[in-house]
């Protein structure tokens, strides 16, 4: 998952770095020839980098709501659940919550306070950051970080679906 995360950041960057190059291309001196060819270079690679980052985050995106719902679905009594770094006195509240997690129709809301979800279930580990919707005071995003230090560092989540429950208000 972190070389498709690493894949998606260097596609777009690719695609932000060919932009400029198209416009020197067409206002460069150069010959006709040679402009045409750096031109249809830039004109295939933009939108082929558009193109295969938006595959491999669709498939990112889609191996994670997968990675997720398994280890919920999967999840044992002893699951440890920490918000914020503290460990939940309603551990399976929220686990009972988060295998709720659905795709919701948009309502032109964003995510707001954050809460980083880890959840410990020896040997296995998931982390999430969950969201305050910002319309509706009981749904959250889920989100799922990116094991990519360079998608990490870009901030880059990935939006695994939405809960709507009341378990995480006192948070």
């Amino acid at each position: 998952m972190a070389l498709l995360d690493f894949v998606y950041v260097l596609a777009i960057l690719t695609a932000v770095v060919a932009v400029p190059f198209f416009f020197i291309a067409w206002f460069s001196s150069g010959t006709a020839s040679k402009r045409r060819r750096i031109l249809s270079i830039v004109a295939l690679l933009f939108p082929v980098s558009i193109v295969v980052g938006w595959l491999v985050a669709l498939t990112s995106t889609s191996m994670d709501q997968f990675h997720a719902r398994q280890f919920l679905d999967s999840a044992s009594d002893k699951c440890v659940v920490a918000i914020n770094g503290k460990p939940a006195e309603n551990s399976s509240e929220i686990l009972n919550a988060l295998k709720t997690i659905s795709d919701l129709p948009a309502h032109h809301s964003s995510p707001t306070r954050s809460l980083d979800v880890q959840l410990s279930d020896p040997p296995r580990h998931l982390w999430l950051w969950i969201a305050r919707d910002s319309s509706n005071p009981h749904e959250y995003c889920v989100f799922a970080p990116s094991p990519s230090k360079l998608a990490l560092r870009a901030a880059l989540k990935k939006d695994i679906g939405h809960v709507i429950t009341p378990v995480f208000d006192a948070y």
